[in-house]
């Protein structure tokens, strides 16, 4: 009897069992029943232009998975840009982390939220948001709205919080947040000069130090030439490298910066003296309406067409200015009387001894600048270095240059990129100029009234 009760008990309790198991099952398979129903493109700029650094999937309820990330390989991205246009842009991205968030941006932890962030590897050839027109040499943008597919192609979760896969639920991306650009202002100024000229502005929330905030001028080059008051702050990172978090945590700063337009006569490129003096009057009307602006820490930035810009500029007005990094630069018309004028005025030069475009060596360059300072008795850093080196590297390198002027009590630093080692080609030499935090720590210790 008692082996017969305990029989009929080991068989109610393995049922019990196996029921439960199958009830566990059936819940892990779809708990939640999310769905995504929306796609956003988060694009960041690169030292080599715009890409699209993530995409942020939008789910119709909140997800909550704990800490740990999900599956990058759960999900498909596609690319589809330009149907029909100058270059055509289809592919795949690669997922290189993936996390729920609370809102649409990257963060790179996970938090419960109706979103995932997708982020994707930036050195694809896919990653890119631009393309150029070789006939012109302009950089122009792909409308991102709806360029992009992603769908969950595996389960996502653990335990008994799972959204199982929904490959045939294909999400089209919809909006588009660019990250640091969406947060500059935009202007137009109607110059006495002439020029209408376009800018976008980014305004610091930091704290200022007693004298107010310092104020950099960017002035891109060519291939960010236009009308749509973007490509300034798109095309590199001449200008949002200023307005980075990481920059402004350590010197908080306005960021101007106008944009040129060679194709409209109107206007013209930085080198034409109505857009100079455009430029001129831009500060001025900002500093004006800005009584925060520390006017002894103005700082001027310019590669290729901007250092043209830049070098005329400061010769006429360095006064306005407490110093400058000029990139690739050239167009001096007499730089005998260039280095007089700027002996006393703080300037880091870079420049790729290969440069095809703006040639290193060419008279009116500034390295020719620079020889002429020297020849004149200003005493001039000379330095050089791999753009390819580690950033780590590099800093070594400029920190050391950097001591060696203060020491020499110089003013003047030059930095070549040795042949053959610019990333991408050669007149990019912007890239490690932007990058480096030493160049453009130097470039804030500069002041007017030292």
């Amino acid at each position: 009897m008692t082996a017969l009760w305990t029989r009929t008990a080991a068989v109610t309790a393995a049922a019990l069992a196996a029921t439960a198991c199958g009830a566990a099952a059936t819940a892990a398979v779809d708990t939640d029943g999310a769905t995504a129903i929306d796609a956003t493109l988060i694009t960041q700029v690169a030292p080599d232009g715009l890409k699209v650094a993530a995409v942020a999937i939008e789910y119709d309820r909140e997800l909550k998975f704990g800490q740990s990330g999900l599956d990058a390989a759960a999900f498909d991205v596609d690319v589809d840009l330009g149907e029909g246009g100058i270059a055509p842009l289809v592919g795949e991205r690669t997922v290189t982390a993936a996390y729920t968030s609370a809102t649409p941006e990257i963060t790179g932890e996970q938090r419960a939220g109706r979103y995932v962030i997708l982020e994707l590897d930036q050195t694809e050839a896919t990653a890119t948001a631009s393309y150029v027109d070789w006939s012109t040499t302009i950089t122009h943008y792909y409308d991102l709205s709806g360029g992009y597919t992603v769908a969950q192609v595996g389960d996502i979760g653990k335990r008994n919080h799972i959204v199982a896969a929904q490959p045939d639920n294909v999400v089209t991306s919809s909006d588009v947040d660019n990250l640091l650009i969406d947060d500059y202002a935009v202007g137009s100024l109607a110059t006495t000069a002439g020029p209408v000229l376009d800018y976008r502005y980014f305004t610091p929330e930091g704290t200022a130090e007693k004298d107010g905030y310092p104020l950099v001028v960017s002035l891109h080059g060519f291939g960010e030439s236009g009308s749509n008051n973007f490509s300034q702050l798109a095309g590199n990172q001449i200008s949002t490298v200023f307005a980075s978090d990481e920059r402004q945590k350590a010197d908080p700063a306005y960021v101007l910066s106008p944009q040129a337009d060679p194709f409209d006569a109107t206007k013209g490129a930085w080198w034409a003296p109505q857009m100079q003096a455009a430029v001129i009057e831009l500060v001025e009307d900002f500093v004006a309406s800005h009584p925060d602006v520390d006017t002894s820490r103005i700082y001027l930035t310019g590669l290729s067409m901007g250092s043209y810009g830049s070098w005329a500029i400061l010769q006429e007005h360095s006064d306005l200015f407490a110093g400058a990094v000029v990139v690739c630069g050239g167009g001096v018309q007499d730089v005998e009387a260039a280095a007089a004028e700027l002996a006393d005025f703080p300037i880091w030069a870079v420049h790729s001894e290969d440069d095809f475009v703006v040639d290193y060596y060419a008279d009116g360059s500034d390295f020719r600048v620079f020889e002429a300072l020297e020849s004149a008795g200003t005493p001039v850093v000379w330095s050089e270095w791999s753009g390819l080196l580690p950033d780590a590297e590099q800093e070594v390198l400029a920190k050391a240059a950097a001591k060696e002027a203060k020491h020499a009590g110089s003013e003047h630093i030059f930095t070549t990129i040795e042949a053959g080692t610019t990333p991408v080609f050669s007149h990019l030499s912007w890239i490690p100029t932007y990058s480096s935090d030493v160049i453009l720590d130097w470039l804030f210790a500069q002041d007017a009234d030292r």
